[in-house]
């Protein structure tokens, strides 16, 4: 049986690899990635729209994605004659809660301050089951607000394979192993 193997040009040495290179080539093709979302709000009066992006990580794995889980935020508001257009990023985000199983956006909140500390400009909208509140811009500092009826929208962005290249180093890895001839 061993001669069998050399001849196909396997070697036994080479067979408790197998699982080893095998896992190792699948694990870091599997490696937890960011989850990339979008999100888009429409019927604010003037055709204003809201929309952004976030990306995180679950770290918690308990299905949510929280604020503190987020690596990447952008919020936009195109602006209307109530509030004026802004955007948002990181440091402006004041709570989140995105449901990952069906991208149900549970709570979103923004909060813009002045380098002085006064208030500028927010975004405040409860999806909760039993909640009725509105996607909500306000501008803080006269007092004006545009209300959505229309519930966010999220939107699963697609995810870039960046665990392939190791994934094809390491399945080229073994086939080199294998068709390694004795010399």
């Amino acid at each position: 049986m061993k001669s069998s193997f050399r001849s196909a040009g396997w070697t036994l040495s080479a067979l408790p690899l197998l699982p080893a290179l095998l896992a190792l080539s699948l694990s870091t093709a599997q490696a937890a990635q960011p989850l990339s979302f979008t999100f888009l709000q429409t019927g604010f009066a003037d055709g204003a729209v809201l929309s952004g992006r976030l990306v995180g990580e679950d770290a918690d794995g308990d299905g949510y994605l929280v604020n503190i889980e987020l690596s990447a935020f952008e919020l936009h508001w195109s602006g209307n004659r109530a509030v004026a257009a802004f955007n948002q990023g990181m440091d402006q985000r004041a709570s989140l809660y995105l449901h990952l199983a069906d991208l149900r956006l549970e709570h979103l909140a923004t909060l813009t301050e002045s380098s002085d500390g006064e208030r500028l400009f927010s975004y405040d909208s409860y999806g909760w089951p039993g909640y009725d509140i509105p996607g909500r811009i306000t501008d803080e500092r006269d007092q004006l607000l545009s209300l959505s009826w229309e519930p966010v929208r999220v939107t699963a962005a697609v995810p870039e394979p960046a665990g392939l290249p190791m994934m094809l180093a390491g399945l080229t890895a073994i086939g080199r192993l294998f068709r390694r001839r004795r010399r």
